[in-house]
């Protein structure tokens, strides 16, 4: 899967759980996004210099994850975003290796912080579990976004075009290849930034698999063509067969339509990749240049 707080496109064939989650049962037009940052925002994600250090107990966490998710929610500095951002996911990784912790630092964040919290907890979680270790590093290159204005344009004419609502779109182009910046198939040989099999580009895609507009536009197709309308989750469940993902997706449209700022906090995350020995950071320019190299963590 691919994301933010984990990267990998996840059109992989994963198994479905026993059941869906709680979902809800139509897909109405989202109101438009709100603009919370210039539209010159950077496509490249923020160079680490230094990866933050993550406490170790669930009171430290909870300190640290309230004051990130309190940043991410208004509108800061790149550079405060960015740094933020991956606080929360190193944070919230940390956390899937403690389960147990997860309730009490969720109890100790900021009631103004603790839905947003709980989200991202609870988003992480899924994401893990779907994403066992690889041997390997992925042969994918680190490319820049679109800008954020532009991504917004896109999902708002694929939205028009068909009513599925924006968030869903962009939950799932965020959870795929964060918002485009991963180059390279999935396992499975799905393609683009928002990971179609070439099979079922040919039945719901016009033109370049690549092209940002033309994927969001497919997918939309492809939801509505799959009952987007009257039941989301089962049009989601069709895109990615797995109900663990479908919750992931779900949980980050909920906070895209929740907070207007949560688009760009989710534009400034980091991709990290699951290694048998550990998580790695896979920085801007990686699998491009030969000096660009993965960074390990220790979240």
């Amino acid at each position: 899967v691919a994301s933010q707080p984990v990267a990998q496109p996840s059109r992989t064939g994963a198994a479905p759980s026993s059941g869906p989650p709680s979902m809800p049962s139509r897909s109405p037009g989202d109101p438009a996004p709100v603009r919370t940052v210039p539209s010159r925002s950077p496509g490249g994600l923020a160079p680490v210099r230094a990866v933050p250090t993550i406490d170790r107990d669930p009171a430290g966490l909870a300190g640290q994850l309230g004051y990130a998710e309190k940043v991410l929610g208004r509108v800061a500095a790149p550079a405060a975003t960015a740094r933020q951002a991956l606080i929360a996911q190193l944070v919230c990784l940390r956390l899937t290796t403690h389960p147990g912790w997860a309730s009490t630092v969720i109890e100790h964040v900021a009631p103004a912080q603790r839905a947003a919290a709980a989200a991202d907890i609870a988003a992480t979680a899924d994401l893990v579990a779907l994403t066992p270790p690889e041997a390997r590093l992925p042969p994918w290159r680190i490319i820049g976004a679109q800008s954020l204005a532009m991504l917004r344009a896109d999902y708002q004419a694929a939205q028009a075009a068909t009513g599925v609502g924006w968030t869903y779109l962009a939950a799932i182009n965020f959870v795929e290849t964060d918002f485009g910046r991963i180059a390279g198939p999935s396992s499975a040989g799905a393609q683009g930034p928002m990971q179609f099999m070439p099979a079922t580009w040919a039945s719901y895609g016009h033109g370049d698999i690549h092209r940002p507009r033309a994927a969001i536009l497919a997918a939309a197709r492809f939801l509505i063509a799959h009952g987007a309308s009257s039941h989301i989750g089962s049009a989601v469940y069709a895109y990615n067969p797995s109900w663990t993902y479908v919750d992931a997706v779900l949980r980050y449209a909920r906070r895209l339509r929740a907070s207007p700022y949560a688009l760009t906090s989710f534009y400034y995350r980091q991709i990290i990749f699951r290694l048998g020995g550990g998580w790695v950071l896979l920085p801007s320019g990686y699998g491009s240049s030969p000096t660009v190299r993965e960074i390990p963590l220790h979240p």
